[in-house]
């Protein structure tokens, strides 16, 4: 996997504690949009409109490419951790979704944090990372033979 690839992958495992939040005000900004003030002082208004503000709503609220895509990401990310073992869940956790990390991969197996040699850690991470990006549909040119 090129590095590129990798970084992108861990950006996105280091916005996940925070998706839920982004969700959320991508959604209040959908429903309450900032509003224009009606320049047209004294104009007339048609009298029988139907507002279609709800239905509109609705079809932005299902349609909006950031909300989805954020969503997308979320549930990829539920899925791997799902399937991922405790060690694997353990550095994830550790390296990824903490503000401030306190452990690297070696100070978690040092301190027996987790019960697996530094090398099989590291093989860990880096699977699970693949395994997000394949979920993703990220794929490496350089993979591809």
């Amino acid at each position: 996997m090129k590095t590129r690839t990798k970084r992108m992958i861990e950006e996105y495992l280091r916005e996940y504690p925070e998706t839920n939040r982004y969700i959320k005000e991508r959604t209040l900004q959908i429903i309450y949009p900032a509003k224009q003030p009606d320049e047209n002082v004294g104009g007339g208004r048609a009298q029988y409109k139907y507002d279609q503000s709800v239905v509109y709503t609705a079809i932005s609220l299902a349609e909006d490419k950031i909300l989805n895509t954020l969503k997308h990401h979320r549930d990829v990310i539920d899925d791997c951790l799902d399937d991922a073992g405790k060690d694997t869940e353990t550095i994830i956790k550790e390296l990824y979704f903490k503000r401030h990390p306190q452990y690297s991969i070696n100070g978690l197996v040092v301190n027996g944090l987790i019960h697996v040699s530094q090398s099989k850690a590291y093989e860990l991470e880096n699977s699970f990372i693949e395994e997000v990006a394949e979920g993703l549909d990220i794929y490496d040119l350089s993979d591809v033979e």
